[in-house]
């Protein structure tokens, strides 16, 4: 979900200052608006303190001392962990609802036909099914680039809790995995190694991403503007520069993804323009209080 430089993400002080400029909106209205639209405080009191608002991001994820190790009885383990939970109750209940119209068809034709098209999750990486804590608290919240690169090349991301049980389980039950994440194709390898189980950094345990009919491996990263598939081409002819918003390059690679024979059950991000746009039978949302992508 790393994006490139200009558009990667909205930091925790951003954030704040964007919401004191949206409210009012007269003085912006004829120029560019910030991403995040949200009200104008009209006195300090409404507005959380930024080195309290980290305090307290602190505590959430069991790290009061900024340690850069999230707590895996904190509480953001707890939450993340409850939405892989109910991912895979989702998941659990439409492979058995699948075995049993298949069964009936089965039985109806006197043949044993499966059903068509084949069943998928999409997942998103950074902060969905690898945790980046590490580098918020090394950063103080501020992305850079250069720093940011060190820590995915160096494959320094734990995986998020409770993500890896889910997702075995749905590639035991026959689920094609696919991760989508706005990382540079630059990434690809490091990414991947840091999901899999590569023996560089850390190796999270994800099972390897499911090949796709015409050759496309299952882990999408971000190509350059200028080297846009097809799809993407189309979908994002409209944005500035040709250059696909984080929605529209999600949600058109779900529909390439979809247009080669599967059925996306379900996706997980934890930003939610990582789920706007369709494509997707059901959406889950990780907990992620650190940024904002729109």
């Amino acid at each position: 979900m790393k994006l490139r430089p200009l558009s990667r993400r909205t930091t925790l002080a951003t954030a704040v200052v964007c919401s004191a400029l949206v409210g009012g909106g007269v003085a912006y209205a004829a120029t560019a608006e910030p991403a995040i639209k949200t009200f104008t405080p009209r006195s300090a009191d409404q507005v959380t303190n930024i080195d309290v608002l980290r305090q307290q991001i602190r505590n959430y994820y069991g790290d009061p001392l900024g340690t850069g190790t999230f707590a895996p009885d904190g509480n953001y383990a707890k939450e993340a962990a409850s939405v892989a939970k109910a991912g895979q109750r989702w998941l659990d209940g439409r492979h058995h609802e699948d075995s049993d119209r298949s069964r009936d068809r089965d039985r109806e034709h006197g043949h044993g036909h499966g059903s068509t098209g084949r069943k998928a999750i999409v997942l998103d990486v950074d902060d969905t099914t690898l945790t980046t804590w590490n580098y918020e608290i090394a950063s103080n919240w501020a992305y850079n680039p250069t720093t940011n690169a060190e820590y995915v090349n160096g494959q320094k991301f734990p995986a998020t809790p409770g993500m890896v049980a889910m997702v075995d389980r749905a590639a035991k039950e026959g689920y094609a995995i696919f991760f989508l994440t706005g990382r540079p194709s630059s990434q690809e390898a490091a990414t991947l190694g840091n999901l899999t189980s590569d023996g560089v950094g850390v190796d999270a345990g994800y099972p390897a991403p499911t090949t796709l009919p015409n050759g496309e491996d299952g882990l999408f990263t971000k190509p350059d503007v200028s080297a846009y598939p097809d799809y993407l081409q189309k979908a994002c002819a409209a944005d500035p520069g040709g250059k696909c918003t984080t929605i529209h390059y999600k949600s058109a690679t779900r529909a390439h993804i979809e247009s080669l024979g599967y059925d996306i059950v379900a996706n997980f991000g934890d930003q939610y323009s990582d789920l706007k746009g369709g494509y997707a039978d059901r959406t889950f949302k990780v907990p992620n209080p650190n940024y904002y992508l729109p």
